[in-house]
C-alpha cells in the first residue's frame, strides 16, 4: 500500500478500511464490523469488495447483515425472557425457603410451649401431692 493510501485508511479492530469506503458505505461498514458470523479475515474481504459490488449485491449484503442483527436481537430477547423466568422461579424458591423456616420455628415454639405446659402441670401436681 502506498504512503498516501495508508494515511487515508482507518484502522478498526484489525480491519484496514479505506477512508473512501468508510465515507461511501458507512451503513455497510458498520454492519460488517458488528457481524458476529464473520471473523476479521471475512470482514476485511467484504470491506475490500464493497467498492466493486453491484447495487443488487449491496442490497443482498445489507439484507443478510440486517437479518443477522434481527436474529441476534431475537435471541437476546428470548435469553432475557428466560433469565426473567429463572429469577421468578428463584424468588418462588426463596419464598418457599422462608415459609419452611417459619414453619420450623413455629414447631419449635410449639414444642417449647408444650414443655413449659408439662412443667407447669407437674408443679401443680407436686403441690397437690404435698397437701
Amino acid at each position: 500500500m502506498a504512503q498516501d493510501d495508508q494515511s487515508t485508511a482507518i484502522q478498526s479492530s484489525g480491519l484496514n478500511i479505506p477512508k473512501e469506503v468508510e465515507e461511501k458505505f458507512p451503513q455497510y461498514v458498520k454492519l460488517i464490523k458488528v457481524s458476529q458470523s464473520m471473523n476479521d479475515e471475512e470482514r476485511q474481504y467484504w470491506i475490500d469488495v464493497l467498492p466493486i459490488m453491484t447495487e443488487d449485491q449491496l442490497e443482498n449484503l445489507q439484507s443478510i447483515l440486517d437479518n443477522e442483527q434481527k436474529q441476534l436481537k431475537e435471541v437476546e430477547s428470548e435469553y432475557e425472557e428466560g433469565v426473567q423466568e429463572e429469577v421468578k422461579h428463584f424468588n418462588l424458591e426463596f419464598d418457599e425457603l422462608k415459609y419452611k423456616e417459619k414453619k420450623r420455628m413455629r414447631r419449635e415454639a410449639e414444642k417449647q410451649h408444650e414443655i413449659e405446659e408439662q412443667e407447669h402441670e407437674e408443679a401443680i401436681l407436686a403441690e397437690l401431692a404435698n397437701l
